[in-house]
Order: structure tokens, then sequence, then C-alpha cells
């Protein structure tokens, strides 16, 4: 490491409260400083400016930073610019902070995209006007919601491939808000949701067996075992009832298809 030079560094203060320090080889985490000033208030609170070493200028002050411009300037002119010739501009708000933008209107132009990511809620609102979206593609994606088809909502989704109708869960809970939702309908209405778990399971034994069970007696089958209340699903009686009228049925079906049943 080179040998600090103290020689070079000039000082210059203007009473207790202000000072320039000129060439401090002090090493800061910005390296040697070329020039800061220095001040404070009665109250202790500092406030520096100063140009280092890497070429950074910087402005630190322990309160508000307030930059205010164009009180003389005319009505279509521009008062401040903040511009980054080569490299990103960023504007950070720690903590509990919000960044506000606010004016009579409010422009965001991009050459290319523009990209707005949200760790919880976007809310767009138009008060007398109109909310437009317009490209030459348009796309939507997510798990529920009056935007989406009833066929992309989860609760279509989650049960696609088990043979119970998707259209018949939005008669449990519409419009279907989550897991939660759907379990509150269930539980209020249990025979409706019997009846789809019931069919479900008769059309999948039909179809497995090839038509050699009826879909009317595995629901005759489930029906009296279960008593038409199959709540979370069939209970272990009607399942144990159901994979034995099959087995018997078809004269001892191969264990996939009661593993298929019991599924």
């Amino acid at each position: 490491m080179a040998e600090k030079n103290w020689e070079r560094r000039m000082i210059e203060s203007k009473g207790s409260h202000f000072r320039l320090d000129v060439n401090n080889p002090t090493v800061t985490p910005g390296g040697e400083e070329v020039y800061t000033f220095f001040s404070s208030t009665d109250d202790d609170d500092h406030c520096a400016v100063g140009h280092d070493q890497r070429g950074y200028y910087k402005i630190h002050n322990d309160k508000t930073v307030e930059i205010v411009g164009g009180s003389k300037s005319t009505e279509q002119g521009v008062d401040i610019v903040i511009s980054g010739r080569s490299g990103d501009v960023v504007i950070t708000a720690d903590k509990n902070g919000r960044i506000v933008l606010r004016g009579k209107n409010v422009v965001i132009q991009a050459d290319e995209d523009i990209d707005m990511q949200a760790g919880r809620n976007i809310s767009l609102a138009a008060g007398s006007g109109r909310v437009l979206v317009k490209g030459n593609t348009l796309e939507k994606s997510g798990l529920k919601g009056n935007l989406l088809e009833p066929e992309k909502q989860w609760a279509y989704r989650v049960f696609e491939g088990t043979g119970l109708p998707g259209g018949a869960f939005a008669a449990l809970a519409s419009p279907f808000g989550g897991i939660a939702d759907l379990a509150t309908s269930i539980a209020s209405s249990p025979s409706s949701f019997g009846g789809l778990v019931g069919n479900a399971v008769s059309g999948a034994i039909s179809q497995a067996t090839g038509g050699l069970v009826s879909g009317g007696l595995v629901n005759t089958v489930i029906s009296g075992a279960a008593g038409g209340n199959l709540v979370g699903g069939l209970t272990d009686f009607a399942v144990n009832t159901a994979k034995g009228a099959a087995s018997q049925a078809t004269g001892g079906l191969s264990d996939t298809v009661i593993d298929f049943v019991e599924e």
C-alpha cells in the first residue's frame, strides 16, 4: 500500500459548524477523498458533500434533502433534469418509505420494455375516465378472478383428470375464492359434493372395466355406504364396498383396476 501523503492535505474551518477538507488521505469505503464540505447543526445533524478518488460526487445528509427549481421558469420549461448518460438511475426508499410521483399528468416512456413487479398487489384505478390496455399481444394468467375463463380457474384445474366435472365446482363456490371457500361450500352442502364424487367414481369404474360394472351399481353402493354424506372423499367403508362390488362383478379383475377405484 502506498504511503499516505498528509502534506498535501488542507483543512479550512469557518467556525465550529463548517469546514472544507481537501486531499484527505484517510481511506473511506469510497477511497481517498478529493474534497469534502462538512457542516453540522446545533442539534448535531450532519451534512457532507464531496468528491472521492473513484470519481463519485456524494451528498449525504442526516435529514431531508430538498431540490427545488423553476421559480422563474416559463410555464413550458423544464425545471429539474436527472439524467444517467451510460448507466441506470436508481431511486430507493428504504425501510417503510414510499416513492411518490405526483403531477397534473404523469408520463412513463420506454424505448423498449416497462416491467412492473409487486410483492403483493398492483392497483390501477381511473376516476372519471377509462383504463385502456392496448398491444399486439394481450395475455393473462392467474388462479382465480373474474378475468379468467371458468376452465382456467384453480378449482377446475386442480381436479383435471379426476373424472369430476369441472363445471360442477362453480355451483359449489361461485365465484371460486380458493380452497377455503371450496371447503366451506362442501361442509354446508355435503350431499352435493357426494353426488359429484359418486358420479366420478362410477364413471371411472365403468370405463376401467369396459362397462362390466355399471355406473348405477356403483352409485347405489357408494350412496348406501356413506349415506350420501361424502365430505373430504369416500369413507373407507364405501371404498371397500365399491372394490368388492367391482371385483365380484368382473370375476377378480386385475389389481390395477381395484387400485384405480380406490384412488
